[in-house]
C-alpha cells in the first residue's frame, strides 16, 4: 500500500542550502537528477515540497529542524484548496468595501476591506529580463536526462558551478527611499519587470489578480479613473489603512525599500507560490503573528494517500 503523501510547509519564508539539502531531498523524488532537486529546493520557498511520502516528509522536517528552519509536515487531503487566481482591472474605492470588475466580464463585483486575508505584493521579472534579477533562470534549465555523454557532463557541471557559487553580490543601496516605490519602478524597471497585487479572501473562496500596469482605480464616486503607478499607489494606500494586517512581509519590505533587485520574484509562478504559502500559513495558524505553531511536525496523517489537492494554484510542484 502506497503511503500517504504531505506537503511540507515552512514557517518562514527562507532560503534553504540547495548544496546540503539537495542529497537529504534526493530519496524522496527518485524521478529527478540529483542537480534537478537541488534546483527544487533552491525554488521551493515556503512551500518546500509537495506531494512526498510521509516518512521523506518526516525526515526531511527533522533535517531541517536542526537547522533551524522550522517545518511543519501537513496530509495533501488536508490542505485547503485555493482557487485559482482572477485578474481584475477596474475597481473602485468605498468605505466599506472594494468593488471590482474582472477582467472579460461586464459585471461588476464587491468584496469587504475585513474579508481580505492576503494582500499580496510582488515585482515579477519579465520573461527576456530574469537574468538581470536571479543567479539561476529556472525556465531555462535543460532537460540534462535526454543528454548523453560529454554534452550532459558540460551541461551539469556548469550548472552545478553556477549553483555553488551563490548569487552575484551586490553592494547594499544607499539610496533614499522614493516617495512613491511604485512611481519608481514603473520609470526605473518599468520594461523589465511587472507589478501584481494579489488578494485572497479569509475564507479562500478569491483570489484576485491586480497588474499595476491594468489598474484604472477610482478613489472617489464620479472621479477619474487612475491608472498606472498613480492608480496602484492609491490601492496599496486603501489596503495599508483599511486592512494593514493582511500584507504579509514581501509586501512590507517592498513598500520600505530603496532598491527592488532583491525583492524580484523571477517568474510569475514564484509569485503564486509565495501568495499560496502567505494564504496557506495565515488559514492553518491564524494566529501565527502573535503565537507561532509549533515546529514540530503533527503525527501521522489521518487522511488517504490521495495526491489531488493542491495548495496553490499554477505554483509548480517540487515532486514532479
Amino acid at each position: 500500500m502506497d503511503e500517504p503523501r504531505c506537503t511540507i510547509l515552512l514557517e518562514d519564508d527562507v532560503p534553504v542550502d540547495a548544496r546540503k539539502y539537495g542529497d537529504i531531498v534526493a530519496p524522496a523524488l527518485p524521478e529527478l537528477t540529483r542537480l534537478e532537486v537541488k534546483l527544487a529546493v533552491r525554488r521551493g520557498r515556503g512551500i518546500f515540497l509537495e506531494n512526498i511520502a510521509v516518512s521523506h516528509a518526516r525526515r526531511i522536517a527533522a533535517e531541517l529542524g536542526k537547522d533551524g528552519i522550522r517545518a511543519h509536515v501537513l496530509p495533501v487531503v488536508e490542505l485547503p484548496a485555493l482557487p485559482a487566481p482572477r485578474r481584475v482591472n477596474h475597481l473602485e474605492h468605498h468605505e466599506e468595501i472594494l468593488s471590482y470588475a474582472p477582467a472579460a466580464t461586464e459585471g461588476r463585483e464587491a468584496l469587504p476591506w475585513d474579508a481580505l486575508l492576503v494582500a499580496s505584493l510582488g515585482v515579477v521579472a519579465r520573461p527576456r529580463y530574469q537574468e538581470m534579477y536571479g543567479h539561476i533562470r529556472f525556465d531555462a534549465i535543460p532537460a540534462i536526462h535526454q543528454m548523453e555523454g560529454l554534452e550532459r557532463d558540460l551541461v551539469r557541471e556548469n550548472l552545478i558551478l553556477k549553483m555553488e557559487s551563490g548569487p552575484p553580490s551586490r553592494e547594499l543601496s544607499s539610496k533614499r527611499k522614493p516617495e512613491s516605490i511604485f512611481e519608481e519602478i514603473e520609470k526605473k524597471h518599468g520594461f523589465r519587470v511587472q507589478v501584481y497585487a494579489d488578494l485572497l479572501t479569509a475564507d479562500l473562496g478569491t483570489w484576485l489578480r491586480i497588474p499595476m500596469e491594468e489598474i484604472g482605480y477610482v478613489y472617489l464616486e464620479g472621479a477619474v479613473r487612475m491608472g498606472g503607478a498613480w492608480g496602484f499607489q492609491l490601492l496599496v494606500n486603501d489596503l495599508k489603512d483599511k486592512c494593514a494586517a493582511a500584507l504579509p512581509p514581501m509586501a512590507l519590505k517592498l513598500l520600505d525599500a530603496a532598491d527592488i533587485k532583491e525583492l524580484v520574484f523571477l517568474q510569475i509562478e514564484e509569485f503564486n507560490r509565495y501568495t499560496a504559502w502567505c494564504a496557506l500559513k495565515r488559514s492553518l495558524w491564524p494566529n501565527a503573528a502573535s503565537s507561532s505553531p509549533s515546529p514540530g511536525p503533527p503525527g501521522p496523517p489521518t487522511g488517504g494517500d490521495s495526491s489531488n489537492a493542491s495548495p496553490g494554484p499554477e505554483a509548480p510542484s517540487t515532486s514532479s
